[in-house]
């Protein structure tokens, strides 16, 4: 009887739970549980999810919750909590999120949107090297012909 029950792998709780899916909405429900100011039962609501899947997932993103109340803790100090985009896990969330959601709509515009945001995360990681600056000066240039006088010698 213990061999029919398996696990379920992070693939499958990604395929099978919506929160997983959406980086903004994973990151969102993170911070949510780190400020601990709504129930579980209020947040599934919000997620369209029951209490427990809420549960379940706390539970599965309990150092990433943890981490979170830390920073927000450090943030408090020094008056930045406020501002999730001061948070760089959560600018590239955004980013991944938006990526994906153009993977579903089939428009050039969409492709550019999707290669700006891989680009931005890129950036965001220090993965793309550093450009460089190239300054052009003009200064005026004289010639002078030796023995020859531009006003006579025309």
């Amino acid at each position: 009887m213990a061999d029919d029950v398996r696990k379920s792998t992070d693939l499958e709780v990604w395929h099978k739970n919506p929160l997983e899916r959406a980086g903004w909405k994973k990151n969102q429900l993170i911070r949510q549980l780190a400020l601990g100011e709504l129930t579980q039962a209020r947040l599934g609501e919000m997620y369209g999810v029951s209490q427990a899947s809420i549960s379940r997932f706390g539970t599965r993103h309990r150092a990433d919750i943890e981490m979170v109340r830390a920073q927000l803790a450090e943030r408090a100090q020094e008056g930045m909590e406020h501002l999730w985009a001061a948070n760089k896990v959560n600018r590239v969330a955004e980013y991944q999120a938006t990526a994906e959601r153009m993977n579903d709509v089939n428009t050039p515009r969409a492709h550019e949107i999707k290669i700006t945001a891989l680009k931005a995360v890129a950036d965001e990681l220090g993965e793309l090297p550093a450009r460089t600056q190239v300054s052009i000066e003009q200064s005026t240039v004289t010639y002078e012909i030796v023995g020859m006088d531009p006003e006579t010698d025309i």
